[in-house]
């Protein structure tokens, strides 16, 4: 039986956990355990979950230090070397999380444990010192292209797998009527999936949600994804406390399997920097990027940051196809702005949505994780 520890630590990192231990189950014919440290996705999957770091993710410099202290401190690392010292496995799986997960491939080179990174540092982007810190990995597997130019250009071992996301499905078969009353049109509001981006961003986006139903005589709907199920009392805690300012509009939570629905029933969408801009680009669904962090990170962040943009989208198209509002730019009335202009110019929202899609050309091949799991289950047998 053989026998793997993967390592994640946020509400992405878990999901795509879950996906990589689920093929991991099948391809070994379940001759495979897995523990870990995930969330509900890689729980409700199978895997044994030592603990439960998936809402320890922030943003940031100097906010990373928040999760790393949590892990060191507070009781993650002692839980590992205890489950270490009573258990010997054969790979340790990192998945994203720089903030532990590069503490734990240092980890792991000290005490010879053989362990392979997937979906690494974005060291094509910012840090590229950290691909230094990752020679010792099995392999550091990589859904993006520039990333993987670096860590070759470091000599690690690494391998180029194409994105996870090259395997959706991304028509609107089968796609249940929402329950809420119909309006003409649709904007999705997604807060992100760290505390630390609910709490500064959904007052914004509230205030927003307001304009926009003022402005298009309340002919307009929200839906609201619960991203992760542990910030669901956060946010209805957050929008009771703005009840005078949602009386008048219409919105509903998707919670569950239903929530991964948000791209396919928005015409447009208002969120967070991350991986939800990815996809909304997949799904070719116009919308406004946003990112708020403290003032000290963002000045120390654009000496550090290598590209232009901080969306993956533009990112990889190399150009703004997405709105990115950052800091105080990141406001109520430049949000709407754009998402009025989305709505109500038909060729610049055809025009956008088009350019958008073209990310799924920079996505890879097909069966993305059914490779990285062949990979890794190749180097556990030798």
């Amino acid at each position: 039986m053989m026998k793997v520890f993967i390592s994640t630590g946020e509400v992405s990192g878990d999901i795509q956990g879950a996906n990589l231990a689920e093929q991991l189950y099948s391809l070994s014919n379940n001759k495979i355990e897995i523990t870990g440290f995930g969330g509900h996705a890689m729980r409700e999957v199978g895997v044994s979950i030592l603990s439960d770091m998936s809402t320890l993710s922030t943003m940031g410099i100097f906010e990373s230090a928040n999760p790393v202290f949590a892990f060191k401190k507070l009781g993650g690392f002692n839980l590992l070397k205890e489950f270490l010292d009573k258990n010997e496995i054969d790979l340790m799986i990192l998945v994203d999380n720089q903030g532990v997960n590069l503490i734990l491939a240092n980890f792991c080179k000290k005490n010879n444990i053989k362990y392979v990174y997937y979906f690494p540092p974005h060291v094509g982007i910012w840090g590229a010192w950290n691909a230094k810190r990752l020679l010792s990995s099995e392999r550091v597997i990589t859904p993006f292209l520039f990333d993987y130019d670096v860590y070759a250009k470091y000599k690690c071992k690494t391998t180029y797998s194409g994105h996870p996301f090259a395997d959706i499905d991304y028509s609107n078969d089968n796609l249940k009527e929402l329950n809420i009353e119909d309006k003409e049109y649709t904007v999705g509001v997604l807060l992100g999936s760290r505390y630390q981006e609910i709490k500064s961003l959904a007052p914004v986006f509230i205030k927003s949600m307001l304009i926009l139903n003022d402005m298009l005589s309340g002919n307009i709907r929200f839906v609201i994804p619960i991203a992760y199920p542990d910030y669901k009392n956060l946010i209805e805690d957050i929008f009771k406390s703005h009840k005078d300012m949602l009386k008048n509009i219409t919105y509903t939570f998707l919670e569950g399997e239903d929530k991964e629905n948000v791209y396919k029933y928005s015409d447009v969408l208002i969120l967070s920097s991350g991986t939800a801009s990815l996809l909304a680009a997949c799904y070719g669904k116009p919308m406004v990027i946003c990112y708020k962090i403290s003032a000290l990170t963002f000045f120390i962040g654009k000496l550090l940051y290598k590209v232009r943009f901080i969306g993956m989208p533009n990112i990889l198209l190399n150009e703004s196809v997405a709105p990115e509002l950052l800091q105080k730019e990141c406001n109520a009335n430049a949000i709407v702005s754009y998402i009025i202009e989305y709505l109500t110019d038909k060729a610049l929202y055809k025009k956008t949505s088009d350019n958008l899609i073209k990310i799924r050309h920079h996505l890879g091949d097909k069966k993305v994780t059914q490779r990285v799991a062949k990979e890794i289950l190749d180097i556990v047998d030798n």
